[in-house]
């Protein structure tokens, strides 16, 4: 079988629509090392192609520490994980993402093989795509923001970037409501925004090469549709950094809301240790819930 290399950066993301519509339940950790997949196919691949995803590469594009149980939990579920999807044809395709996932002893490699059914939907697109930043993509803390980058990631390119879902769709679509016991998990409205829409706005508004705003629709007394308008900005440019300060790079625009060209400036205007150190007290500030914006106050610190 070939063995396909992960690239480090800058690499564009591409799915079918049927995917990125798709009701599935994935956790961060479980799409970032999906999308390191994503990253690495190429359309001509042979089909039992395995594709190689390098944890110390995942840590550096993201600038989290990950633990070796984390990622075999994370792999062991994303093997599990069924998505239901209605393909172009109109049929309705019910498959896994990944078929087996193999660890190679002492190098920090998971090689993956993904399943023969979802294969295409990555690489034989028409009409119906989605392209993605694998930038903005792995540093999406939220998983919910991640697949709302991906939604709105849909219309970007089109004339009209404005739509509008049932709430219950959408919920469907991010597997809050379980399939089988029918439950909510975010039944009340106010609970559904706290928790999964303003978080989301606020991460994927600050990072992504998009933005959005909402606008939610009532029906009597219920809040039954949502108006999205996307704003695309495809003169944003990723800032990559490659080196021994990836990590800090990978933390500055992950966990404190900073753009990747004020991350680069960062690290060109102040020492390691100094950034280090500033982060530590903005780290304890956040704890004690001292900042209203985290990514402002950071920017604010460091002059950018």
């Amino acid at each position: 079988m070939k063995h396909v290399p992960t690239p480090l950066d800058g690499a564009t993301l591409w799915q079918d629509n049927a995917l990125t519509v798709a009701r599935y339940e994935m956790s961060a950790l479980e799409k970032n090392i999906l999308y390191m997949v994503m990253a690495s196919i190429k359309k001509d691949d042979a089909p039992n192609t395995l594709y190689q995803v390098s944890a110390r590469e995942l840590m550096a594009l993201t600038g989290e520490t990950i633990k070796v149980a984390d990622l075999h939990r994370a792999t062991k579920r994303l093997i599990t994980r069924y998505f239901e999807t209605t393909l172009p044809n109109g049929h309705l395709l019910q498959a896994t993402f990944v078929a087996s996932a193999e660890y190679m002893t002492g190098q920090g490699i998971i090689e993956l093989e993904l399943s023969q059914k979802v294969r295409p939907l990555y690489v034989e697109l028409k009409e119906r795509f989605t392209t993605m930043q694998l930038h903005t993509a792995l540093t999406l803390n939220s998983k919910y923001a991640k697949r709302l980058y991906e939604l709105f990631s849909m219309y970007k390119n089109l004339p009209d970037k404005s739509f509008r879902i049932d709430v219950q769709q959408l919920k469907q679509q991010l597997d809050i409501i379980d399939p089988k016991t029918g439950k909510d998990r975010y039944e009340k409205w106010t609970h559904f925004k706290n928790r999964v829409l303003d978080p989301s706005e606020h991460e994927i508004n600050g990072k992504a090469d998009l933005s959005f705003s909402y606008k939610p629709l009532k029906q009597g007394r219920s809040v039954t549709q949502i108006e999205f308008q996307v704003h695309y900005h495809p003169k944003q440019q990723i800032v990559a950094y490659e080196g021994p300060n990836a990590a800090v790079f990978g933390r500055l625009t992950t966990h404190f809301g900073l753009r990747p060209d004020q991350a680069h400036k960062v690290l060109t205007l102040h020492s390691l240790a100094d950034i280090n150190r500033q982060l530590h007290k903005i780290q304890l500030r956040a704890a004690n819930h001292e900042l209203e914006n985290v990514g402002a106050y950071t920017a604010k610190l460091f002059g950018v």
